[in-house]
């Protein structure tokens, strides 16, 4: 069963934001950050059952760097909404995710 991946907005920039940071770090830090990421976002293609956070929010972490992804999963139109990724260091008060 192969799922489709949507990634709102905010997800993108979150994720652009990460990689500028980590990249700003130490060079190609960045780029291996976005690897990492991509490998989760095939995972999700494929399996995208995994931990229920928030009611219909579910969230994958990633394993190199302090981040989770936080998506939704429509299993009728098979479809995988990212709606964001955030460090694990922030505020969680800050990374409720209103839908």
């Amino acid at each position: 069963m192969v799922f489709k991946v949507l990634i709102v907005k905010r997800a993108d920039l979150e994720i652009e934001e990460a990689v500028l940071y980590y990249e700003k770090i130490r060079k190609g830090l960045g780029k291996k950050f976005l690897l990492d990421y991509e490998d989760h976002l095939k995972t999700l293609y494929k399996i995208p059952f995994f931990e229920e956070k928030y009611k219909i929010v579910r969230i994958l972490p990633l394993k190199k760097f302090p981040y989770t992804i936080h998506f939704t999963v429509d299993e009728f139109e098979k479809i995988v909404s990212i709606q964001a990724v955030t460090c694990d260091y922030q505020n969680p008060e800050n990374t409720k995710i209103k839908l």
